[in-house]
């Protein structure tokens, strides 16, 4: 699902269920008057139908059941990371060539994670299998050169790993963050 999607439903859900309790916290302080925080939320009428409809609670149940388990599925897709498992390399008449994403995107990450100034690197495969895109994570200690950090991505790791996937093209995001290290202190 498209995150804009999500955090347009998760916005709507919310406002609907914050309009609807405070409507009922309001009703019962006596915001809509005395009368109608006393009265009960359903009227006679409607309690003698759910009463006299031996139907009406398993509906409800299985309703219930229902929503739950769509909450379920929508919670476990928020929480699928999508990072690609396979990279195709080669696809002919007589087969396809792919690797596993995960072992790359380690591999990257160590390589980039013993680079002078980097506290930790994080390296992802991202997309589709013929067309992979890399997710590059780089933390920096303080005080780090950046410029020639990121010369270092650009001309080595990058490079690195396309040229080992056979890859014309590798779009890649880098996401650089510098941390402050422990201070240090001479002592004599």
């Amino acid at each position: 699902m498209n995150r804009k999607v999500n955090r347009t439903g998760l916005a709507i859900l919310g406002l609907l269920l914050l309009a609807g309790g405070g409507l009922a916290i309001a009703r019962g302080v006596g915001a809509f008057g005395a009368r109608a925080a006393n009265q009960p939320i359903f009227s006679p009428a409607t309690s003698a139908f759910v009463a006299g409809s031996s139907w009406f609670w398993p509906v409800v149940a299985a309703v219930s059941v229902v929503i739950a388990l769509i909450g379920l599925a929508w919670l476990l897709a928020q929480l699928r990371i999508d990072r690609l498992r396979r990279v195709r390399l080669e696809e002919s008449a007589s087969g396809v060539t792919e690797v596993d994403g995960g072992p790359v995107g380690a591999a990257l990450a160590d390589q980039v994670g013993r680079y002078p100034a980097v506290r930790r690197a994080r390296a992802v495969l991202r997309g589709r299998p013929d067309a992979p895109l890399l997710d590059l994570g780089v933390s920096a200690r303080e005080p780090a050169d950046l410029s020639d950090l990121v010369t270092r991505l650009h001309e080595e790791a990058v490079p690195d790993v396309r040229g080992t996937l056979g890859l014309s093209r590798l779009p890649t995001l880098v996401r650089l963050s510098v941390e402050r290290g422990t201070r240090t202190r001479e002592v004599r």
